[in-house]
């Protein structure tokens, strides 16, 4: 479970980084293959990534982008966070992990209150552990069903 939703999160952070990377060079942002691997992987944090994912490529470009440009980097980074996040990230990873979505919501609510942003790194692998631990104990086998999908 943990190899598949390693393997997917790099899949996803990959194509978003190749996207990223090709509208960055049709703005003329330097270093554009740095700026877009670091703006596709970092779109996956949860929330908080699209807001980080604007940073390299808005300061890479802070000396060369007209206002087309900034608002084009805005659109584009916006627009893969929201189709990542919210149609190729459930699917792929989703789909891997067989995780309830309820329970991964709960999950990312739970450890963001717990540990604030760095929380919404780990809570994804956390809840696939507790299921498959759960999935080993008897009396927890319930839990571990309705955590899975």
């Amino acid at each position: 479970m943990m190899r598949s939703f390693l393997l997917a999160n790099l899949a996803v952070g990959v194509v978003s980084g190749i996207i990223s990377a090709i509208v960055f060079w049709r703005l003329g942002i330097q270093y554009f293959y740095f700026i877009g691997a670091i703006s596709g992987f970092v779109t996956l944090i949860p929330y908080l990534g699209m807001f980080l994912a604007l940073l390299p490529p808005l300061a890479g470009g802070a000396g060369t982008l007209h206002h087309g440009g900034i608002i084009t980097v805005i659109v584009t980074v916006i627009g893969i966070h929201a189709i990542t996040m919210n149609l190729i990230y459930p699917r792929v990873i989703g789909a891997r992990l067989k995780l309830n979505a309820l329970a991964v919501s709960l999950s990312l609510l739970f450890w963001a209150w717990i540990w604030g942003a760095p929380g919404l790194i780990p809570a994804i692998p956390i809840v696939g552990a507790l299921k498959i631990i759960c999935d080993h104990i008897d009396p927890l086998r319930g839990f571990g069903s309705w955590l899975g999908d």
